[in-house]
């Protein structure tokens, strides 16, 4: 068995651990209007990756794996509440190759059952098996990274278009939606293994580095191969996002460019067709900005390996592993 193919069995095993939580956090059948919206989104799967890799870093540090289960489930509930919140707030109508929830139940029962899934993910943590102290540790580490997602999308949703975004900008903006929350995980499977406190600090530098590096990924991806989304390919485009393509292609493109560029990432996503998605994606080749990117994700990569090298040497392998899994994927 291949490095590759053993970190995607421990990761599957991790991940089914976490299925029995689910169902007991949120009923399927509990509450009038919510329950079902919920399981109508959880249904459709997900590799439940991000607790997985709690899980896994709890152990990596000698940790009891079950005493962690309480905090990857939170952390699988988070991640669902930003798509869920996410794809209203973008417009986006499928997720998973399904309608969303809010192009299914309604914009109002979206966010609601997104609020409601929220309050569970931080009762689930405070009912954690672990010490008084722990647990208030968690909340604050949990409401820290979620406080930090949602500055990193008022960026996203107030940067679109704009002319005057610099590839840092873009950074700033990942960091704070993607990177805080993709480090959640493993800094709280440090914290319950009682892992040293520097350790703690460069998992939380690590998942920064992993997080900013996936979201570019994620923003190649959706040119490429799609978000399975119904097979549509240029949501970003359509929606404006200042995806670090864009941020790369304002700075480099010249006047007509320019102006060709924003007059497009500014539509009403409505009015945003094939053929306008098809000029931006040309002019993203024209440019380099996929070259571009390509580079970027490599760089932050190698910055994660040098945080890696500063790990206990026993644990080393595996977050390389974890960094190479996590952004070299292709859907």
């Amino acid at each position: 068995m291949s490095a590759r193919s053993s970190l995607e069995s421990r990761l599957a095993q991790a991940a089914a651990l976490i299925e029995p939580v689910l169902e007991r956090v949120l009923p399927r059948e509990r509450d009038l209007f919510i329950s079902e919206a919920v399981w109508y989104h959880m249904r459709t799967g997900g590799k439940h990756i991000r607790p997985a890799i709690c899980l896994l870093t709890c152990g990596q540090f000698g940790g009891e794996v079950g005493s962690a289960l309480n905090f990857a489930a939170a952390v699988e509930i988070l991640h669902n509440v930003l798509l869920i919140h996410d794809d209203l707030e973008d417009g986006d109508t499928m997720r998973r190759d399904q309608q969303t929830v809010w192009a299914r139940f309604g914009a109002g029962n979206a966010i609601n059952v997104g609020d409601y899934m929220l309050a569970v993910a931080l009762k689930t943590i405070m009912d954690s098996p672990i010490s008084d102290a722990k647990r208030v540790r968690l909340a604050r580490v949990f409401s820290d990274a979620f406080q930090d997602t949602c500055r990193g999308q008022a960026l996203d949703i107030n940067w679109r278009g704009i002319a005057s975004i610099v590839v840092d900008d873009y950074l700033k903006l990942v960091t704070l939606k993607t990177g805080r929350y993709m480090a959640l995980g493993m800094v709280g499977g440090g914290i319950i293994a009682d892992a040293d406190e520097g350790v703690i600090e460069l998992l939380g530098e690590l998942g920064q580095r992993m997080g900013a590096a996936f979201q570019i990924r994620d923003d190649t991806i959706d040119l490429t191969f799609g978000k399975g989304r119904g097979g549509v390919t240029g949501n970003d485009i359509r929606e404006g996002k200042s995806s670090i393509l864009y941020a790369h292609a304002i700075c480099a493109a010249d006047a007509a460019q320019k102006r060709e560029l924003i007059r497009i990432m500014v539509k009403p996503r409505a009015e945003t067709d094939d053929a306008d998605v098809e000029k931006v994606r040309s002019l993203y080749r024209e440019l380099g900005s996929m070259e571009f990117a390509e580079r970027k994700a490599r760089a932050l990569v190698e910055d994660a390996f040098q945080i890696i090298e500063r790990l206990p040497p026993s644990n080393r392998e595996f977050f390389r592993e974890i960094t190479d899994y996590m952004v070299s994927r292709s859907k």
